[in-house]
């Protein structure tokens, strides 16, 4: 993979926070729960992680505040999007290269497969094969009979007429297809083909598009997060949609039934002007905190320290996995575990039922193996904390 557009800037930023400490790639790697060749591979943009998880614990490492989180992570949401497109497009693109070459591809050498197919990623399990495509296929006409002269061969016309037929249907073809998208969003707009606009609601009219999603900064987006504050969310209202407000998207459609996918469509709009709830109200970090030790009495310091690593204590916080999977709630229970566990993803944003399944959990093996990687970055951090305070301690005697 070259490290080029989304996947540089999102390499960029962690050489940005690699920098700010003095620690080598093997020391950050042993805290963040990754491999010292992998954290390479990530800040030199040749590799995307599939899971955001280990990007977010190497952020914590260096020092990444709040904001610099959410940066991360929506710089690695569309390094991810250009993985996947990359991916998807290598085949397409050695089929289209055969296509164009045509009958000269007989005077350029033949190159094995071997040399061109692309490898698997070693960290998201993907990778595209170079795959030769055959020509068109031409349909035959009938059958010519034996005493049928021989047809002249058709002569194929000229480069220069062909191309101006060719950029006319293109033209037409694009003419329709914003035509079409034009129809399809007046009337998905509101039910009676109006823009929404005269009752005050913003995302319904024209001027919002159809779908708003991630990446996204504008006054469209700026309704959207006033409308999930409305609901109880706790998030900035900077008109920036970001990993903090899909994720209050997230919950939100969950809660109220609909296709929790994060994007907001006509439906998640209309529930949410005519929520009159507060679907996102949650417990506080605090309170958080105070239930952990609570349960987690065998060592609750520790506990804690997995579940801020996880979740920074966030009850409705929600993680995407490359395999359409997500993580929930405060000590991030993958949706498998939620199904071993007997729960669903609406118990799992529960912080009382959450932080008892994690306990379950915990007593299956009495350690925090279930949680290997927060667990390694927990003991690296008192590792570390302890070092420092035994150096302060031999200096002052």
């Amino acid at each position: 993979m070259s490290g080029t557009g989304d996947v540089e800037e999102f390499a960029e930023l962690l050489r940005e926070l690699k920098s700010r400490t003095n620690r080598s790639y093997a020391a950050l790697a042993t805290r963040s729960g990754v491999s010292g060749s992998a954290l390479h591979r990530y800040c030199s943009g040749t590799s995307v992680p599939g899971d955001y998880e280990v990007i977010a614990r190497f952020g914590k490492v260096c020092g990444a505040g709040s904001e610099e989180l959410l940066e991360l992570h929506r710089r690695w949401v569309l390094a991810d999007a250009e993985r996947k497109r990359d991916a998807a497009r290598s085949p397409a693109a050695v089929s289209a290269s055969a296509a164009r070459t045509g009958p000269a591809a007989a005077a350029v050498p033949a190159v094995s497969r071997g040399e061109t197919a692309a490898g698997p990623n070693a960290e998201t399990g993907t990778g595209a094969e170079a795959e030769t495509e055959s020509g068109p296929e031409v349909e035959s006409g009938p059958p010519a009979s034996a005493s049928d002269p021989a047809p002249a061969p058709a002569a194929a016309p000229p480069p220069w007429r062909r191309r101006p037929l060719i950029a006319v249907l293109a033209l037409a073809v694009f003419s329709a297809a914003v035509a079409v998208a034009l129809l399809v969003g007046r009337a998905l707009t509101s039910p009676d083909g109006s823009d929404g606009a005269s009752d005050g609601r913003l995302l319904l009219s024209s001027r919002c598009p159809v779908v708003v999603s991630m990446g996204q900064s504008d006054a469209c987006v700026h309704e959207l997060q006033s409308l999930l504050a409305r609901a109880g969310g706790e998030l900035d209202i900077d008109g920036a949609f970001g990993p903090a407000t899909q994720m209050r998207v997230v919950v939100f459609q969950l809660r109220s039934g609909l296709t929790a996918n994060g994007s907001v469509d006509e439906r998640t709009k209309r529930a949410l002007y005519e929520n009159e709830g507060k679907p996102l109200a949650t417990w506080t970090p605090e309170r958080v905190t105070r239930r952990i030790r609570e349960v987690f009495t065998e060592d609750p310091e520790r506990a804690v320290g997995i579940a801020d690593c996880a979740s920074y204590l966030d009850p409705l916080y929600t993680l995407p996995n490359a395999n359409a999977t997500r993580n929930w709630g405060v000590f991030q229970l993958y949706d498998g575990t939620l199904r071993k566990l007997g729960g669903t993803r609406e118990q799992a944003l529960d912080p009382d039922w959450n932080i008892r399944a994690a306990h379950r959990l915990w007593a299956l093996t009495h350690d925090f193996s279930a949680w290997k990687a927060c667990d390694r970055a927990y003991r690296a951090g008192a590792k570390g904390d302890k070092g420092g305070k035994e150096t302060k301690e031999t200096k002052g005697s």
